[in-house]
């Protein structure tokens, strides 16, 4: 008899991840934010998930998690040294898209959409609420913020 593959349940903040990002692919251009680069060569693909790039990390930034505005879409290479590469690095990749004849990468579109997030962020999640410092969000406070964030996220998208 065959041994039957032990299958592991996912969690829901798994599941709400995969249907944001099927959102936000279906919805905007499938190349990346950086180069323009196309992205349908990584579909049904392990390396998938990797070409959605959280502009602001969940690690310090955790109420975007769920946030569309905060997620681009970006080639693997480029999401590895946004993340864990050095100014050098984009640099590098910039000159060598560039070499190509292809395209170049526009690291300063990411880091302006950055900056602009970040202001969104400490607008919409102040660390002081009333006379409460480090105040934290219970979540039907948190999913009513990032639901109005989103859809205007999605109303303003491509104006």
């Amino acid at each position: 008899m065959p041994q039957q593959k032990e299958i592991t349940p996912l969690k829901v903040s798994d599941v709400a991840q995969t249907l944001m990002f099927k959102i936000i692919w279906q919805r905007m251009p499938n190349k990346s934010f950086i180069s323009g680069l196309w992205l349908r060569a990584y579909v049904n693909t392990p390396l998938f998930n990797n070409c959605f790039l959280r502009v602001l990390p969940m690690e310090n930034f955790k109420y975007f998690k769920y946030y569309m505005g905060n997620v681009i879409l970006v080639t693997p290479g480029e999401r590895g040294l946004w993340m864990q590469g050095t100014e050098e690095d984009r640099i590098e990749y910039a000159l060598d898209l560039e070499s190509s004849g292809k395209t170049t990468a526009d690291w300063d579109a990411v880091k302006k959409l950055e900056s602009e997030l970040q202001a969104l962020y400490k607008k919409n999640f102040p660390i002081t609420k009333g006379y409460f410092i480090n105040y934290q969000y219970p979540i039907a406070e948190q999913q009513a913020i990032i639901g109005r964030l989103n859809k205007e996220f999605w109303e303003g998208f491509g104006k």
